[in-house]
């Protein structure tokens, strides 16, 4: 049994109750999207929760997600694709972002 990993940078249990004031939604995603948010590099807790409860459907990935979520993980995607001297990884960035970005704005209407 592994002890002493409570309250680290790996703990992601939830540290809050959770709170879906918004408008909770499953956002489904594809492959290629799924990949680059895993390869994130700067995530909080809170948006690697997100990443790592999404679950696998048959026409890709499901984050299930509330619109407060979405918006925090777009921000994390944006600042990523800003800095990134790769151009591949930005493009792949760079979809991910407008995909998420839909995704908002459909849960917002």
């Amino acid at each position: 049994m592994i002890n002493g990993w409570e309250g680290t940078y790996f703990d992601l249990r939830t540290r809050r109750p959770d709170r879906h004031d918004g408008v909770v939604a499953d956002v489904v995603v594809s492959d290629e999207v799924a990949t680059a948010l895993r390869d994130l590099r700067l995530l909080d807790p809170e948006c690697e929760r997100l990443l790592y409860r999404a679950r696998v459907a048959d026409d890709g990935v499901v984050l299930n997600a509330d619109d407060e979520e979405l918006d925090e993980l777009i921000g994390f995607v944006a600042a990523e694709a800003n800095h990134e001297p790769n151009r591949r990884r930005q493009q792949r960035l760079d979809r991910a972002f407008a995909v998420l970005s839909d995704a908002l704005q459909t849960m917002g209407s």
